[in-house]
């Protein structure tokens, strides 16, 4: 398998296009139109909303990844991404630290060792709970969630 990542700005630019090149010319109903010229607007100012939140919920994510690691001796040791590197490269760099938490669970589970295996867990769960509130900006529990679901369906 061959690993290519592109970068987030490009990646959207190019649907951006893609939607106006491709799909738009062939739309003819009004509506359908305007939603595919609305779609690539959204994709175009995508890359912006990826603002200071972001940054600093990646940059964090990261810091707890490797004090957990650290804590366990595991790890590759990489260097912390700079405090301006772009948001590519802080998703890499936390894409490297998943990968070395998930070695370290295994390592844990096969070791027998179900308190550090939980510490673990608790960091996945920590890390999804707090990815779900900052792009939902609401609760993250199923009770939360439906609710949320349920009234935005009535307007």
């Amino acid at each position: 398998m061959i690993e290519q990542t592109i970068p987030f700005a490009e990646l959207t630019r190019g649907l951006a296009r893609c939607v106006r090149e491709w799909i738009l010319p062939h739309l003819d109903d009004p509506m359908a139109r305007t939603q595919a010229e609305v779609l690539a607007v959204l994709l175009d100012g995508l890359p912006a909303a990826y603002a200071s939140p972001v940054r600093e919920a990646i940059a964090q994510e990261g810091a707890a990844a490797r004090t957990l690691l650290a804590r366990h001796r595991a790890g590759d040791g990489s260097a912390i991404p700079a405090a301006d590197a772009s948001i590519d490269i802080l998703v890499a760099d936390t894409a490297k630290l998943h990968a070395a938490l998930v070695d370290l669970a295994d390592r844990l589970r096969v070791a027998g060792d179900t308190s550090a295996l939980r510490e673990v867990q608790a960091l996945f769960v920590q890390m999804a709970t707090a990815e779900v509130r900052l792009v939902s900006g609401e609760g993250t529990d199923f009770a939360s969630l439906s609710t949320t679901e349920g009234a935005a369906k009535q307007r």
